[in-house]
């Protein structure tokens, strides 16, 4: 009876101070979702199937449109197993979170100990000081220099087309372009950060197996299926923990012992260039110029699987929804191309394709842009309050007023919703229109690589492996064509990131 009535007393009392605190902020309350019982565990069921099945933006959608009976809402709350959680779209809140009110707000626990089986206290899963030793660290690692070696990229994508038809003149058969595509974004990310290539796409050509292509194959699908666990277990929130089974732990143990092999490497080399000054490094190596900084193997490990997932599964998914935009638009693929051909040459007589020039190509960028404005590589992300704060928008009859945040509530924040929103980018917000890029300024209404200090490092990275792909690509293709003449809306397959679920199953003809 004296725990339910200090309970009670307590739930008043911190009433009492929220509301307290939200009135001196000037706050009035947001828009709440409507749940069928006291824990929104229907909430959570239905959350947890439109993830399961693929549906989950489209769940999400369906939660705002819900909520915007009597106005268009932007931010409105819900509850997860009884924690109060807001929902956001509004580029004003997620400025704030990011940005303005930055240290007001933090990855948070659930963040953390859902990615720290797999990744560590890596960057993405990094905090306060953790957080700021971490981008130190890895901040040099993508120096202009770095992020132009198009050498590098030059030998995966010949090795992606192997896998294509090579006849001039000849249409290929109907081929799924997306696993090429996380094949060749994992070879070429594996080089540049451990100093060997996994070569995967050279694996499935393969028809002799070897104990290497095993190992390397095995690490890909524990590190995906890992992947889709951890999104799982931030739905669960404070419980994440609930989906930590031997199933999971022993894919993520698997997963550090594949790379642990490259940081055992990286360390033995550092040490031998201590020992004799006269060595010297042949190229530039990720995993090497980390073990400079550190010699603890657990943080480099830890940095290199988060920088992995967002130097393989990003720039992968981006190209898929790039080259499933140009099929479903040929009139932008002939221009494009066009473009291209005028600016770096033909397939067998490229030239000038260079990190200056791909970036100076503003078509080629528009299209990008475009992409990543309708299919944002991460889809959804979160923070959560360090203190009793507030964010700009929301709340009050007409949505304009400040909206009050306790102390440790997660908010999310729907990038892909907000970057299809017509306040933002007209009428035609849904449509594939890379011209209007054209002398546009964005704000943060446009976030594909995030905002605030914690922007994305590798984002040229991406951009320039993509730029590549593309100009290669599109220069040995003179053509795309879709296997059916029916147009039917793009489903999203998302763990960490998004990709199409159906694949990019597409028909190519070499010119």
């Amino acid at each position: 009876v004296a725990l339910v009535v200090y309970s009670l007393i307590s739930t008043i009392s911190t009433r009492r101070r929220h509301a307290a605190a939200a009135k001196d902020l000037g706050c009035e309350p947001a828009p709440i979702e409507n749940w069928p019982d006291p824990f929104a565990l229907v909430n959570l069921g239905r959350t947890m199937w439109a993830l399961s099945s693929n549906r989950i933006l489209e769940y999400m959608q369906g939660t705002f449109n819900d909520t915007s009976a009597k106005r268009t809402v932007y931010t409105y709350e819900t509850k997860i197993l009884g924690d109060k959680v807001f929902f956001t779209c509004d580029p004003k809140n997620i400025q704030a979170m990011l940005a303005t009110q930055f240290k007001d707000f933090e990855l948070g626990q659930v963040r953390r100990g859902s990615f720290a089986p797999l990744l560590g206290h890596g960057i993405f899963s990094a905090d306060g000081e953790q957080w700021e030793r971490a981008r130190a660290l890895l901040r040099p690692q993508f120096s202009r220099d770095q992020v132009s070696d198009l050498e590098l990229e030059e030998r995966h994508v010949q090795n992606l087309l192997r896998a294509l038809p090579t006849e001039c003149g000849a249409w290929s058969e109907v081929v799924d372009l997306q696993p090429l595509f996380f094949r060749l974004t994992m070879d070429s990310a594996s080089e540049f950060l451990f100093g060997q290539s996994t070569n995967i796409q050279l694996s499935a050509l393969s028809k002799e197996a070897s104990s290497q292509n095993a190992e390397d194959t095995e690490f890909v699908r524990s590190f995906e299926a890992c992947q889709e666990r951890i999104m799982m277990a931030m739905l669960l929130n404070e419980h994440y923990a609930l989906l930590e089974t031997k199933g999971f732990m022993d894919k993520c143990r698997l997963c550090h012992r594949y790379i642990d092999q490259f940081v055992h490497k990286a360390l033995n080399r550092r040490k031998d260039r201590q020992q004799d000054q006269q060595i010297k490094k042949e190229k530039y190596v990720f995993a090497d110029s980390l073990a400079n900084e550190t010699n603890d193997p657990i943080e480099i490990r830890s940095q290199l699987l988060s920088i992995l997932v967002a130097g393989r599964d990003t720039t992968a998914a981006l190209l898929s929804f790039f080259f499933l935009m140009l099929a479903q638009h040929p009139v932008v693929f002939n221009k494009l191309r066009t473009i291209i051909i005028e600016d770096f040459g033909t397939f067998e007589s490229p030239r000038d394709i260079s990190f200056e020039r791909l970036k100076a190509c503003s078509y080629l960028q528009w299209c990008i842009n475009e992409t990543l404005r309708l299919f944002p590589s991460v889809p959804w992300n979160s923070r959560r309050s360090t203190r009793d704060t507030s964010l700009p928008s929301g709340g009050g009859e007409d949505g304009h007023s400040p909206i009050f945040v306790p102390k440790g509530t997660e908010v999310v924040y729907i990038v892909w919703l907000m970057q299809r929103q017509p306040e933002f980018w007209g009428p035609d917000a849904d449509a594939f229109r890379p011209e209007r890029w054209q002398n546009r300024k964005h704000g943060f209404e446009y976030l594909p690589f995030n905002g605030g200090p914690r922007i994305c490092l590798g984002q040229q990275n991406a951009l320039t492996k993509t730029s590549y792909a593309v100009v290669r690509l599109l220069q040995r293709f003179d053509k795309l064509d879709r296997p059916s003449a029916k147009l039917e809306p793009i489903k999203w397959s998302v763990s960490l990131t998004g990709r199409p679920k159906d694949g990019v199953r597409v028909r190519l003809h070499t010119a």
